[in-house]
């Protein structure tokens, strides 16, 4: 069995700024300070961070350019990742991650009056981030392959452990929304990343490309969405055998579409009737290795609002 792993950190944070306007430009100069307190591994830390911020319109109200120079200091928590990755081990070690430095240049603003948008593209480099990696099973599908012959659940090939690096990740970010109609509305996005990474054998488990598409109604009685998400292949580790082992290689998990539909009917201000259609691809898919996504999923009810 795993011993019990604690973690506390204590952090404090001092972010002053100072704001000017000087021929049509527009800057925000500072710094953040961090002061973090590790009690379980006795690591205490200053950090003294960037945070610049130059905006200036080119064509008034059509075209704006921003750029900036940032830093920040991120405090994971078993919550955030299971957030992220509902399958990760109760035995994670914890710790902060250091975003030493975000450049990015970005474009945003309005080619009508009903479509704006917003690029930018950015190079980050951040230390120990966390990637999700699988562990490796502990048994051969029948038998625990470790002294002790009482598995955890988690530990049969089923669970998550972080890999923390130093990544240096390039992105493209573009979106774009188009009111339609004051009931009528569509939006997209689409991230591209393209990651360095220092020890690991790739960037576990994080996709190159992600994008979306929205649409949505709404007047004073219906509502309706409609949603479309991409995610690019990712990678995780492949074992050579059961617990103690060596990686083996990568394992690619599949790329994949999933198409979401959600709409509903308010009879008045306290009643309403919902149906919420999932998948309705029925595309499998798994967003993690082993886990696989349910298919077409149909969810429908009412709601009522009290008064107290």
């Amino acid at each position: 069995d795993y011993n019990l792993i604690n973690y506390s950190i204590f952090t404090a944070k001092i972010n002053p700024s100072y704001k000017i306007e000087y021929w049509g430009f527009a800057l925000k100069t500072g710094f953040k300070t961090y002061l973090s307190l590790d009690s379980e591994n006795n690591a205490n830390n200053i950090f003294l961070l960037p945070d610049l911020l130059l905006q200036k319109p080119i064509i008034k109200e059509y075209l704006n350019v921003y750029a900036g120079f940032t830093g920040d200091l991120i405090t994971n928590t078993y919550k955030s990742f299971t957030e992220e990755n509902p399958y990760v081990s109760p035995t994670l070690f914890i710790t902060q991650t250091l975003e030493k430095s975000n450049l990015f240049l970005g474009f945003n603003g309005n080619l009508t009056n009903d479509i704006s948008f917003n690029l930018k593209a950015s190079i980050k480099e951040e230390e120990d981030k966390p990637l999700f990696l699988r562990n490796n099973s502990k048994s051969d599908g029948t038998t625990a392959v470790v002294s002790s012959s009482i598995l955890n659940g988690y530990e049969f090939g089923n669970s998550f452990s972080v890999y923390y690096d130093d990544v240096k990740t390039t992105s493209f970010f573009a979106e774009a929304q188009y009111d339609f109609s004051k009931r009528i509305s569509f939006s997209t996005h689409l991230q591209f990343d393209n990651y360095t990474v220092t020890n690991a054998s790739t960037a576990w488990n994080l996709p190159t490309l992600e994008a979306s598409f929205k649409t949505a109604y709404k007047n004073n009685k219906w509502y309706a969405t409609a949603n479309v998400f991409y995610v690019s292949e990712r990678k995780d580790a492949l074992y050579v055998g059961e617990f103690p082992s060596s990686f083996s290689g990568t394992q690619t998990i599949d790329s994949f579409v999933d198409v979401n539909l959600n709409g509903g009917y308010h009879f008045n201000d306290k009643f309403s009737a919902f149906l919420k259609l999932n998948n309705i691809l029925n595309t499998e898919y798994q967003r993690f290795a082993n886990f696989d996504t349910q298919g077409f999923q149909a969810l429908a009810g009412i709601t009522y609002k009290f008064d107290f």
